[in-house]
């Protein structure tokens, strides 16, 4: 490591609180990556929360790496020096594990620049036919819990579920020998892990008249040792208190101290794959989430509550009055139309709230029905009024576009008539108060996840999408204070295919550069057409068959074949 680089970390540390350096001392070596620059990787909880639980072993500990900043990735090419981890400064490959993070399927492009910057060659399959020592390669996070195949690309085992449980048994089997095939079936004994070296792909025949491309996966059969499936790993909350992780200020949510308030979410809207996944709603004990305030509160009294259904914690209020009373905030990851009520409203008004986030997810009360969403237009206007009542006007609402079924003219008017409906709502509160806030219009293209009711569904072509966006960007181009924010089509698309294909996604990956991926067809073993905008068969075995956990297919099929009929 040159003086340049540490000059670069150590700024980068100085203005970090609460970060652990331990002597190596014969611990076992972990380096964390997260696929993404530092300012993200700082405001993920769940890549914060596994990196204080190695280091709360004394037998072990673990660095830092992110996909390095402009500064710091010219440095490295000048020198022909390898990527390092902030703490010490050494380099991937002299790490015994290297785990990343998977939160968005789309990092998953970061994946082999940072590998190989750290001196670890990138795809799994090269370094088995390497005799070199190597470190162990593991994987985790949301999106590698879903399918755990593209993440297999690069990693020796992914686990699939919570992680605390599963990286602690694996640090317990000791000095990690990926390259022998006994202490790969021990790994694959600790549950919720899959280690993709241990089944062997089956294909239908081939695509078209290609003889080389291989057709549909069959099945992932395993090999002797090795579970026919992956249990997804489920941990009891109430058994896990959260330990203290390092506060970050150039974190993107740096001012915040981040606290877990649940995972899964209690409704089952069919395009969600945090309600799917796991379809248990669990609650952090609200005696684990006070003990984490009072060991952040000398630093941070702005709390950021995660969750996919914040406001469903059956302790939020109670909770919030609490922090309010101290003279601290609060700010919750997400905020449910359905229960806004004007102590919701004061809360979030009391806590410096400017803008509240709304998810109708489609303007046309029957199409939200018919993805499972069954909440009245009426309920967003009343949710609307109420936080204007309490001085919040300004507001993001998330729409996504092409869902399955919808036709191109409801998709579109049905939006273009609630935004008109909701503004005219709010704007009657406004003129009350003499406050008129921003109303920005989030678009997004709908993805298919897998584990979900909708993973059968095509995704919809680009083209098809823009028209849409532009539709609804021209549709309310006339209404004051509204402002449209479409996400490029391409990025969705880009996502949808990385997150439904099995480990033929290695063809394109290893086209990636600079954290791009062109998905032309000489890049792709599988054609993007018949991986991402395809209607999957109601008998086709899918790359994450091979994890179960969730609700069985046959239910999801059931729930798909309804939305399908409308």
């Amino acid at each position: 490591m040159t003086w340049e680089i540490r000059k670069l970390h150590d700024d980068v540390l100085s203005r970090e609180t609460g970060a652990t350096r331990k002597e190596r001392g014969g611990r076992l070596r972990v380096a964390l990556v997260y696929p993404n620059r530092y300012a993200a990787g700082m405001s993920n909880l769940g890549y914060l929360s596994i990196h204080a639980r190695i280091n709360a072993r004394p037998d072990a500990l673990c660095e830092r790496a992110f996909l390095p900043s402009v500064a710091e990735e010219r440095i490295l090419a000048r020198r022909s020096i390898p990527l390092s981890t902030l703490e010490s400064g050494s380099p991937l490959h002299a790490f015994d594990i290297v785990a990343f993070s998977l939160s968005y399927e789309n990092d998953l492009v970061n994946v082999p620049a940072i590998l190989a910057a750290g001196g670890v060659a990138p795809f799994r399959r090269d370094r088995e036919d390497s005799k070199d020592p190597r470190p162990l390669v593991l994987s985790g996070g949301f999106a590698a819990s879903l399918n755990p195949e593209p993440a297999g690309v690069f990693a020796d085992a992914v686990v699939a579920g919570d992680g605390e449980r599963a990286i602690e048994d694996i640090l317990d089997l000791g000095s990690p020998r990926p390259g022998d095939s006994g202490y790969l079936r021990g790994v694959a004994a600790v549950p919720g892990t899959y280690v993709p070296a241990g089944y062997v792909p089956e294909y239908i025949g081939k695509f078209g008249a290609d003889p080389v491309r291989e057709g549909r996966l069959r099945v992932l059969s395993p090999l002797s040792g090795f579970p026919e499936r992956v249990t997804r790993e489920k941990i009891d909350l109430s058994m896990f208190p959260p330990l203290p992780v390092i506060l970050a200020e150039d974190a993107e949510l740096g001012r915040m101290a981040l606290l877990e308030t649940s995972r899964g979410c209690p409704k089952k809207c069919s395009f969600c794959a945090a309600a799917h996944a796991c379809p248990e709603f669990r609650e952090m004990p609200l005696p684990f989430v006070r003990s984490a305030v009072d060991s952040a509160w000398s630093h941070r009294h702005k709390i950021g509550l995660i969750g996919a259904a914040v406001l469903d914690w059956v302790h939020f209020k109670e909770f919030s009055r609490e922090i309010l009373a101290r003279g601290g905030t609060v700010s919750p990851a997400s905020v449910r139309a359905d229960l806004v009520d004007d102590e919701i409203a004061d809360i979030l008004k009391r806590s410096g709230h400017r803008t509240v986030a709304l998810a109708p997810e489609c303007g046309s009360e029957r199409l939200r029905a018919r993805i499972g969403k069954r909440v009245k237009d009426k309920i967003f206007f009343e949710a609307g009024r109420i936080l204007v009542r309490a001085g919040l006007v300004s507001f993001k609402l998330y729409f996504l576009l092409g869902v399955p079924g919808a036709v191109r003219e409801e998709e579109i008017g049905g939006a273009v008539d609630f935004l008109r409906e909701f503004r005219k709502a709010v704007l009657e509160e406004s003129r009350a108060i003499g406050r008129m806030g921003t109303i920005t219009v989030v678009l997004s293209p709908f993805v298919p996840k897998p584990c979900t009711p909708l993973q059968w569904a095509p995704m919809a072509q680009e083209p098809e999408l823009r028209l849409r966006e532009e539709k609804i960007a021209a549709g309310v181009k006339s209404i004051h204070n509204m402002r449209v924010d479409p996400e490029a089509p391409s990025s969705a698309i880009l996502q949808c295919f990385l997150g439904l294909s099995d480990r033929r996604a290695e063809q394109a990956l290893r086209h990636a550069r600079k954290g791009r991926l062109k998905l032309s067809p000489d890049n792709l073993a599988v054609p993007l057409s018949e991986v991402v905008h395809r209607e999957k068969g109601a008998d086709e075995y899918f790359p994450w068959d091979v994890v179960e956990g969730g609700l069985p297919k046959k239910v999801l099929r059931a729930r798909y074949e309804a939305v399908v009929r409308g």
